[in-house]
C-alpha cells in the first residue's frame, strides 16, 4: 500500500510542475531541400503541408510562452532534437498595430550551412479547428530569410574612374561616326548618373533583406483572434534566429459569446440602425452578441432617468453592457448633467450586473472646434462611474486625417451617414472585444435581413481609425 501512495503523490507532483495546458501552437516551418516530395507534412488545423524537414514550436496559454520544440523530420516522422521549458511572457499590445507578439528563437547552426531558408509561419488552435497561415504561396513566392549575402557584388569605380569610362565610351563612338558619338555621351551620362545618385537598393551588395523578412497578412481572415495572423517576421543574429507572430488577440475575449448589450440614448443610436450594425460587425468575426435599445428622440439620460423607461430592463438583468448616450454635452452646464445621471445610472446597472459604458459622439458639423469638449464630457462621466469609454468621436477624427471628404455626417450635418454609424459601432467592437476590426467585410447583412454595401476603401480608412482611436482613447472601465 505504501509504495502505491508513494507512486500516487510522485505523480501528482510530476502533474503539478507540468500542468501547463497550452492553447495554441505556433511553428515555423522549414522545407531545407526545397524539395516537396521529401520532409514531413505536419497534421494539424493548418492542413498538410508536405516536405517540411525542421520546424520550430512555441506552445502557449493566453499569457505565456510555455516551451519552445525544435524538431526534424527523420525518415517521415519528427523527432524532437532541442526543448526549452522557460515560459516566458506574451509580448501583450505590444505587436503590429497593438495586437499580441509571440517570440521564439533556433539556433542558428541548426540552419548554417544555406544561405538562404524558406519559412511558413503558422498559428494554430489545439482545442479547435481554427489555423492561419503565411508564407504559403507557391514556390518563389514564399517568405525567405537571408543568411548570407549571396548577390553579385557590383565593382566600384571610384569618381575618377566613373568620369575616364564615360569619357572613353564618347570617344570610341565619336571615331565611328558622330551619331554613335552621341549615343555613347549618353551612355556616359546616365552612368554619371548613377554614380551620383547611388545603385538601386536591389542591386547593392548589402541588400537589407539579408538577415530580416517580415511580411503582413490580412486581419480578421480567422474567426479565432488568437490564431488571426496580422504580421510576421524572421531576423537573424551571430547566433539565433528569432521569429516573432503577432495575433489579433491572444487574450480572452472581452466580452463573452452571446452576451448581451442594452443602448439606452437618443436618435444618435437609432440612426442606420447602429445597434444591429454592431451585432453584424460580431458576426463578422465569428462572435455572437444581442442588442436591445431604448430610445427617445433627443433625450438625453436625465429624461431616461425620470421616465423609468430603462428601469425594468436594469431590473431584470442578463445585460453584460449598458452603452449610455446623449448629446454632445459639451457646453459646461451639459457636461455636468451628463456626469450626474450617468452616475445615478451606474448602481441600477451594477446591480442587474452590467457594466456602464459611455459612447461619446460629435457636435455638429457647424462646431467642429468642440470635439476635444465633447470627448472630454463623455471620458470624465465614464471614468466618475468606472465605466468603459467608447471615443466614436475620436474615430471621426482618425479617419478625417486620413481623408478629409469622408461623409460621415448626413443630410443635417449633424445625425450621422451609413458610413458614420458604421464608424462609432467599430469603436464599440473595438473597446467591447479589445480587438481590431480592420480587415472585416464591407457587405454588412444586418438582422432584419437589410444588406448595407459600402466602399471598401473607406471602410478599411474607417476600421483603421476605429483601432487608432481605441489605442488611444479607449478605456475597458471595471
Amino acid at each position: 500500500m505504501r509504495p502505491l501512495f508513494l507512486a500516487l503523490c510522485a505523480f501528482l507532483l510530476v502533474d503539478a510542475g507540468d500542468g501547463f495546458a497550452a492553447s495554441y501552437r505556433f511553428q515555423v516551418l522549414i522545407d531545407l531541400d526545397r524539395d516537396a516530395q521529401t520532409g514531413c507534412a505536419p497534421a494539424g488545423a493548418a492542413g498538410a503541408m508536405v516536405g517540411q524537414d525542421l520546424r520550430i514550436l512555441a506552445l502557449t496559454d493566453r499569457s505565456q510562452v510555455s516551451e519552445t520544440v525544435v524538431e526534424r523530420c527523420n525518415q517521415g516522422a519528427w523527432e524532437q532534437v532541442e526543448r526549452d521549458a522557460r515560459a516566458r511572457p506574451i509580448a501583450v499590445g505590444q505587436g503590429h498595430f497593438g495586437s499580441d507578439a509571440i517570440e521564439w528563437s533556433l539556433p542558428r547552426n541548426r540552419v548554417s550551412a544555406l544561405p538562404r531558408i524558406p519559412l511558413r509561419f503558422v498559428a494554430e488552435r489545439l482545442d479547435l479547428p481554427a489555423a492561419d497561415v503565411v508564407g504559403d504561396g507557391p514556390l518563389g513566392s514564399k517568405l525567405e530569410l537571408g543568411l548570407v549575402d549571396d548577390t553579385l557584388a557590383v565593382p566600384s569605380l571610384g569618381h575618377v574612374g566613373m568620369a575616364l569610362l564615360a569619357l572613353a565610351l564618347a570617344w570610341l563612338g565619336l571615331r565611328r561616326s558622330p551619331r554613335a558619338g552621341a549615343a555613347a555621351v549618353s551612355s556616359g551620362l546616365i552612368l554619371l548618373a548613377l554614380w551620383a545618385q547611388g545603385l538601386p537598393p536591389e542591386a547593392r551588395a548589402d541588400d537589407a533583406r539579408v538577415g530580416h523578412v517580415a511580411a503582413l497578412d490580412a486581419g480578421n481572415d480567422i474567426a479565432d483572434a488568437g490564431v488571426d495572423i496580422l504580421a510576421v517576421q524572421a531576423r537573424a543574429d551571430g547566433e539565433q534566429l528569432h521569429f516573432r507572430v503577432d495575433v489579433n488577440n491572444i487574450e480572452d475575449d472581452a466580452l463573452a459569446d452571446g452576451a448581451r448589450v442594452l443602448f439606452i440614448g437618443n436618435s444618435l443610436t437609432y440612426s442606420n440602425e447602429l445597434p444591429s450594425m454592431l451585432e453584424a460587425i460580431a458576426r463578422q468575426s465569428g462572435k455572437r452578441l444581442i442588442t436591445d435599445a431604448i430610445t427617445i428622440p433627443g433625450g438625453a439620460l436625465e429624461d431616461h432617468f425620470r421616465g423609468r423607461t430603462a428601469h425594468a430592463a436594469l431590473a431584470s438583468g442578463g445585460y453584460a453592457i449598458v452603452i449610455l448616450q446623449q448629446g454632445p454635452s459639451s457646453l459646461p452646464e451639459s457636461q455636468a448633467n451628463l456626469r450626474e445621471w450617468t452616475q445615478r445610472f451606474a448602481p441600477r446597472i451594477r446591480a442587474g450586473g452590467a457594466r456602464p459604458a459611455l459612447y461619446m459622439v460629435w457636435p455638429d458639423e457647424t462646431r467642429l472646434a468642440f470635439f476635444d469638449d465633447v470627448r472630454a464630457s463623455y471620458s470624465n462621466a465614464a471614468l466618475d462611474a468606472n465605466g468603459m469609454f467608447i471615443p466614436a468621436g475620436e474615430v471621426w477624427r482618425a479617419a478625417w486625417r486620413i481623408d478629409a471628404q469622408l461623409p460621415l455626417y448626413g443630410g443635417d450635418r449633424f445625425h450621422p451617414s451609413a458610413l458614420g454609424s458604421y464608424a462609432a459601432a467599430l469603436s464599440m467592437y473595438a473597446e467591447l472585444y479589445r480587438q481590431s476590426p480592420v480587415g472585416l467585410p464591407a457587405r454588412l447583412v444586418l438582422a432584419n435581413g437589410d444588406v448595407l454595401e459600402l466602399d471598401a476603401v473607406r471602410v478599411e480608412i474607417v476600421q483603421t481609425a476605429a483601432w487608432t482611436a481605441h489605442l488611444e482613447f479607449g478605456r475597458a472601465g471595471g
